[in-house]
């Protein structure tokens, strides 16, 4: 399984990182973006299986990253979005999109995960 974490805090990225590994999780391949045009061009080599990223990258921006991957010929991606803001969650949410509340923990990670993972798998 291929997991892509996406936000510009490279402390976000790390922590997710290391939340993974206690987890053992089983990944092939952890990719990281910092932007949405990295996200994009590491989507188009990778296709990851889950993406974990920031509701700002996923919403902002000249080109949305969700603007993009729904316009793009990706296979689907289960996204889980995070956010600081609960009302910006509860508007995924009511669109089908995983959620979770910055910050949080370990546990609330591997939920989400197997979630997404029952999606995809």
């Amino acid at each position: 399984m291929k997991i892509m974490l996406v936000d510009d805090k490279p402390h976000v990225r790390n922590h997710l990182k290391l939340m993974l590994k206690q987890l053992h999780f089983k990944e092939d391949v952890i990719l990281e973006a910092n932007c949405d045009q990295e996200a994009i061009r590491l989507i188009t080599e990778h296709e990851p299986d889950i993406i974990v990223t920031d509701a700002k990258l996923l919403l902002l921006g000249e080109a949305p990253l969700s603007e993009r991957l729904a316009n793009a010929q990706y296979p689907q991606s289960t996204i889980i979005v995070t956010s600081s803001h609960p009302f910006v969650l509860e508007a995924f949410s009511k669109g089908g999109i995983a959620s979770l509340l910055k910050p949080f923990n370990t546990r609330e990670l591997e939920g989400a995960l197997m979630r997404a993972f029952a999606v995809t798998g």
